[in-house]
């Protein structure tokens, strides 16, 4: 994976950045937001030049320059702006909250004792806390008292907004030597998933016929790999519980559905684009799994257009 080291490149090769930099910059250096606000899309390694601290509840594995890690459950996470990470969700994620601010901020109004000491700040830690579901609320409960006060028009909000981010500073540094760090998994298992979800996304999104997907069985992906497709089925199997068919035929479907409602080409066209030899094929394969043919699944979707009734 591609590395970025600036602001400036960060931006121009990731949308969800840009849109989250731009929420931070437009209120003084400091923002959150809840999951539903963001982009949810997978966001490639990279630096940024802002600190990040995000409530995940769900399931993923996250990559932290070379250490990777299995997240499962409720977690806290603190980002360095000089640290690369990379996230792969392999769930749908319950609400979580992320918080952003930059360099001026926490000069201008954190304490800088309690700073430099927290996990923002310490180098070489993996700044990753698993929290119980009592602690879980605690947090979600700070979160969502920043998110209601940035909301609202109080002259020195930003400074209750500082105060905020320190007790979360504070929650982290009281846990920090009582909880033990996640575990770093280095099993072969995760870097296999890992490399299996970036080829399967690469395929995706498809906007024309005259590049139809390539990989289409686990065994083509395998092969891809320069892995048994075995050890591929066993590492998918272990940490998503579905098989390797059962993903890529879920984001088939997915990908049939956006071309089916946004594009115009006809059912043979979508066929082929996703890697089905004839029509009938993936006819049948679009009702297996979305339960209506794809003609009816069209015009389910499709926008009802009202002519103006002659007065």
């Amino acid at each position: 994976m591609q590395e970025i080291t600036g602001l400036k490149d960060l931006v121009a090769t990731n949308t969800a950045c840009l849109a989250e930099y731009r929420l931070l910059a437009e209120v003084n250096h400091f923002n959150v937001f809840n999951q539903s606000e963001i982009c949810e899309r997978t966001r490639p390694m990279h630096r940024s030049d802002f600190y990040k601290i995000s409530l995940i509840r769900g399931t993923g594995i996250l990559q932290i320059k070379d250490e990777y890690i299995k997240i499962d459950g409720n977690v806290l996470i603190f980002f360095n702006p000089t640290i690369p990470y990379y996230w792969q969700s392999l769930s749908e994620e319950r609400p979580s909250y992320y918080c952003y601010f930059d360099s001026y901020f926490q000069s201008k109004l954190l304490n800088k004792d309690y700073f430099q000491q927290s996990a923002l700040f310490t180098p070489g830690s993996i700044p990753v806390f698993s929290l119980t579901d009592e602690l879980t609320e605690e947090i979600r409960g700070i979160f969502e008292d920043m998110h209601e006060e940035i909301q609202g028009d109080y002259h020195h909000k930003y400074d209750i907004l500082a105060t905020y981010l320190q007790l979360l500073l504070q929650k982290a540094f009281k846990f920090q030597n009582s909880s033990r760090r996640t575990s770093a998994n280095k099993s072969a298992s995760i870097r296999i998933l890992s490399n299996f979800f970036n080829l399967l996304e690469k395929q995706f999104p498809i906007d024309s016929v005259e590049h139809p997907i390539r990989l289409k069985t686990p065994n083509d992906f395998a092969q891809e790999l320069a892995i048994h497709v075995n050890y591929l089925n066993a590492a998918v199997k272990e940490l998503t519980g579905k098989k390797t068919s059962e993903i890529i035929a879920s984001r088939v479907v997915t990908e049939a559905k956006a071309l089916l409602k946004h594009s115009n080409a006809d059912v043979a066209e979508i066929a082929y684009m996703l890697g089905f030899d004839y029509p009938n094929n993936f006819i049948t394969f679009f009702k297996r799994h979305a339960k209506e043919t794809p003609k009816s699944f069209r015009n389910n979707e499709s926008i009802p257009v009202f002519k103006p009734q002659n007065s």
